[in-house]
């Protein structure tokens, strides 16, 4: 009974959703189509499928069969939240801990509720970041999955490689990691993935909520997009219009979360040129909701389904699972 009256309230939150938006969209700026400029001028993928820690409603976040699986699939981008360890290497780790996603409890019971700053690259790389997830998805569970372990940024580069999807990463809480953008951009461009021109489609992105963060990627790689991330706390504080304004100051557009990708959202981030990318947006009505609203992409757990609603091409999940071993 609480499913169901659970379900009914998101149907329920849907429809009053969607007869708003009809209401406004007369005096919308963001119909469908609205951000493809401001999109192209940037160099970045219309509308854009990003792979949100690789393709994590399938398969273990951030780890090398979520970002192979994504690859195959045909994303756009495949995003990463990028920390450092200890001794200065570059992983893509998404939590503040370790705790969830790894066995840290058992490898390193003293560390067990952890960050990543707190432990070598050595450390890390024993523990387990699969088997969390068979635990919690029995019923999409692979054997394979148990023993993954986290991956760092330059393997993630190898699967991208030269031919493949762009790159969305995120600085994640850099203020715990100073200089890091240095650090990345480095990286990144000794393997040719930071442009010298705005000419062409970008294969990089960066994102942050961090809006100094950004401020120093511009000054280290000005022709790379930036977008700058909001969440509920931010905006309840800033103010949506003030938000927009640091973001065209340091970039190219938002990454909101998904609620704030209402016409009354997104019309004014078009009017001042920017992208508009929500996140995480998992479902099809979400999607289709959401882009009636004129959202420019979608950061995506499930990007087979997001490829589908685009209408491209989507191969098969099983096939490409068995054809990678998993």
């Amino acid at each position: 009974m609480k499913s169901l009256l659970l379900m009914v309230v998101r149907v329920a939150g849907a429809l009053l959703a969607l007869l708003l938006g009809l209401l406004l969209f007369s005096t919308s700026e963001s119909p469908p189509l609205a951000g493809q400029p401001y999109a192209t001028e940037a160099g970045i993928a219309y509308p854009a499928v990003v792979a949100h820690r690789g393709l994590s409603g399938l398969a273990p976040e951030e780890t090398a069969v979520a970002y192979r699986l994504a690859r195959a699939l045909g994303v756009d981008y495949l995003e990463a939240d990028v920390q450092r360890t200890r001794d200065g290497v570059l992983v893509a780790f998404h939590d503040d801990s370790v705790a969830r996603t790894t066995n840290a409890a058992s490898r390193f019971p003293e560390r067990a509720e952890a960050g990543i700053g707190d432990f070598t690259w050595a450390e890390l790389a024993q523990l387990d970041a699969g088997s969390w997830f068979n635990e919690a998805y029995p019923e999409r569970a692979r054997p394979a999955y148990a023993g993954l372990r986290i991956l760092r940024i330059d393997e993630l580069l190898e699967i991208a490689g030269n031919d493949g999807p762009g790159l969305y990463l995120e600085t994640k809480a850099p203020e715990q990691f100073p200089g890091i953008e240095e650090e990345l951009v480095a990286l990144l461009a000794a393997r040719g993935f930071v442009r010298t021109s705005s000419d062409g489609p970008a294969r990089l992105i960066f994102q942050s909520f961090s809006i100094d963060s950004l401020r120093r990627l511009k000054e280290l790689a000005p022709h790379v997009p930036r977008i700058y991330l909001i969440g509920t706390e931010m905006e309840a504080e800033q103010g949506w219009d003030q938000l927009l304004e640091a973001a065209a100051e340091v970039g190219d557009g938002v990454g909101p979360v998904g609620y704030l990708a209402y016409p009354w959202y997104s019309g004014p981030a078009h009017e001042r040129g920017l992208v508009i990318h929500p996140y995480t947006v998992n479902l099809t009505w979400q999607m289709q909701l959401l882009s009636f609203f004129g959202s420019d992409g979608f950061f995506t757990d499930r990007s087979d389904l997001l490829l589908a609603f685009y209408g491209r091409p989507v191969p098969d999940v099983e096939g490409i699972l068995a054809d990678l071993g998993y």
